[in-house]
């Protein structure tokens, strides 16, 4: 069976520490509908195309964020929700359809689906947000950044790729001095690697 990961896991995985990098491989061993780390932000980023797209973005992300019951998801959607506003009010965008695409590189298959589609006075561009505590890192957003890029035709075609840290409302986007051959290069061999690591783990 294919092993498959999301953009954005698959980006923290080849850029994470050795302990980070097992702890993915290990989650990835827990059913979909068992595994709190899948639940935890899915209201939110169900609610953000919404939101974003309404009169009162605020108001829609406020509904989004009740009757939640996990450890810390109250003040987690509180300060992403105030980050991604924020982030937001800079970009001016005009919500615009967006695809999925699932990308196969190095025997992994990663799911290409971005949270958000949006036409901004300079072009469309395609978002990932990264809603998570730990600070995102440039590496892990220009990783993720880099499989939409791949991906555009099926996304959003001639978009820009951004990934959002949300908490932080800070953009990334690829660097236009990246050797785009050599980040491809080493996507393929993280991807490798992660295939390695779940075979193989204990």
């Amino acid at each position: 069976m294919t092993a498959t990961l999301g953009a954005l896991t698959f980006a923290e995985y080849a850029t994470g520490s050795r302990s980070r990098r097992g702890e993915i491989v290990t989650s990835r061993r827990v059913p979909v509908d068992e595994y709190v780390g899948a639940q935890y932000y899915a209201p939110l980023l169900a609610a953000i195309p919404v939101a974003l797209g309404s009169g009162d973005p605020a108001a829609v992300l406020t509904v989004a964020a009740q009757g939640l019951e996990l450890s810390g998801q109250e003040r987690a959607y509180a300060e992403a929700s105030a980050g991604l506003l924020t982030w937001w009010r800079r970009a001016r965008g005009e919500i615009v359809p967006v695809g999925d695409s699932v990308l196969e590189t190095g025997g992994l298959r990663v799911d290409v689906t971005p949270h958000l589609g949006y036409r901004t006075r300079t072009g469309t561009e395609v978002a990932l947000f990264h809603l998570k505590e730990a600070e995102l890192t440039r590496d892990a957003a220009v990783a993720a950044a880099r499989l939409m890029q791949v991906c555009l035709l099926d996304l959003l075609p001639g978009a820009t790729p951004v990934v959002v840290d949300a908490r932080r409302a800070k953009a990334y986007r690829i660097p236009p001095q990246t050797n785009l051959v050599k980040l491809d290069a080493w996507l393929a061999s993280q991807a490798a690697a992660y295939v390695q690591h779940q075979a193989t783990a204990p």
